[in-house]
């Protein structure tokens, strides 16, 4: 009996070894890196030549560093088990980790365009908040998984909101863009794990509230002063409500707040449907600030047109689809958590991002995933991306043995 319990031990741990990632899924991670790379060059190439810059200084940067994130992401997918990250001590270590930077960061942090979101070590820089979505997804996966049985006391319902609304909150000082992926990648992984459509009808509804209310007080406090309320003067400061009152009409501060929306829907519109070609956009050309960041996108539209926007888009969506299909047939439930909060990480930013671009909501900092120059956002990104691939080979796993 031992001897055949330890054989079908040597079996499985076999068939463990032989598994294979998400290859679909792992060319199309490369394969919008590598198209990033290009737009960086492209988007930044004005702006490098009329700074004393190499022409393709950005795009080296966004190459160099990439492409060690692409070095991890393989480790990550051959030579990781993501099963480590359900050990308490290791899930708890991340995410007090992750709030502690993100606490540290409006002391510490390098102020950048008004906003601290970033802490200097050295030459490198990076974003607390980076690091809090990817600690959230872990932790909240680890939490469900140790307390889903007890789903019906409202202790562990509200001990799982917690877990997400508690780091969102503390980010939102700085960056409410990703405080908002950080509320969303929660609001999804709790909506799979406790189905009580009541309560997220009533979340929802409270999200409008909170979205009318933000709207009805920004079209009620002067420009440029912020709201009575010491709350919401943290939560909604003046160049906050500034931005719902452009982002409704661009034109009434074209010079100076509805500057970048102006700029970015000419680059959208004037691309047409196949664009102006790659490397002949015009607005690029000082207009956009910092095309080769935030407002990448336009520069898309402009230079590939709705085809090559719809190009990406189709990417970005076989991507999260893949994403979703290695949740829905992952070999165990924290794998299938993981799967969902990272999957629905990219998509959130995706939708804000390109959201922005078509001023379809307000201006707010967001990366394109893997295609804005980001630096070491890139980096973590492709190796919280390393996690999803190494989720997907083990999901494999499950397939052999069917």
């Amino acid at each position: 009996m031992g001897v055949e319990q330890s054989s079908n031990q040597v079996r499985k741990k076999k068939k463990a070894n032989m598994a294979t990632p998400d290859y679909i899924m792992m060319a199309v991670i490369l394969l919008i890196f590598a198209f990033g790379v290009v737009m960086v060059y492209s988007a930044s190439f004005y702006f490098c030549v009329n700074n004393g810059k190499a022409p393709a200084n950005f795009a080296l940067k966004q190459l160099g560093i990439g492409g060690v994130g692409v070095v991890v992401m393989l480790w990550l997918t051959y030579r990781f088990d993501y099963h480590i990250f359900s050990v308490p001590i290791i899930n708890w270590a991340i995410y007090l980790g992750s709030i502690t930077l993100s606490i540290l960061v409006m002391f510490i942090g390098k102020e950048v365009n008004g906003a601290k979101r970033w802490i200097a070590i050295g030459p490198i820089q990076f974003q607390p908040s980076e690091v809090a979505k990817v600690a959230v997804i872990i932790m909240l996966a680890s939490y469900i998984v140790r307390n889903r049985k007890n789903f019906n006391n409202i202790k562990y319902r509200l001990g799982a909101w917690g877990i997400f609304l508690i780091p969102a909150g503390i980010v939102m000082v700085e960056n409410l863009s990703s405080a908002i992926v950080i509320g969303g990648i929660g609001f999804v992984m709790c909506f799979i794990s406790m189905p009580k459509i009541k309560i997220y009808i009533v979340i929802v509804i409270l999200g409008a509230c909170a979205v009318f209310g933000a709207y009805s007080l920004a079209m009620s406090t002067p420009e440029g002063q912020d709201p009575a309320n010491p709350i919401l003067k943290v939560v909604l400061p003046a160049y906050r409500l500034e931005r719902i009152q452009v982002w409704l009409d661009p034109w009434i501060d074209p010079k100076d707040s509805g500057y970048q929306p102006i700029q970015a829907l000419y680059a959208v519109g004037s691309g047409g449907l196949f664009g102006k070609g790659l490397g002949n956009s015009v607005q690029k050309q000082s207009f956009l600030p910092e095309p080769y960041n935030d407002i990448i996108f336009a520069v898309i539209c402009e230079e590939l047109g709705l085809v090559g926007a719809l190009v990406l888009i189709s990417g970005y969506a076989i991507l999260i689809i893949r994403g979703l299909s290695v949740a829905m047939r992952s070999i165990d439930y924290f794998g299938s958590l993981i799967a969902t909060g990272i999957s629905s990480m990219i998509a959130i930013q995706v939708i804000i991002n390109m959201a922005v671009n078509t001023n379809t909501i307000p201006t707010t900092g967001m990366q394109l995933s893997l295609v804005s120059y980001g630096g070491t956002a890139v980096a973590v990104l492709l190796a919280t991306l390393g996690i999803l691939l190494n989720v997907s080979k083990s999901a494999n796993i499950q397939k052999v043995k069917k």
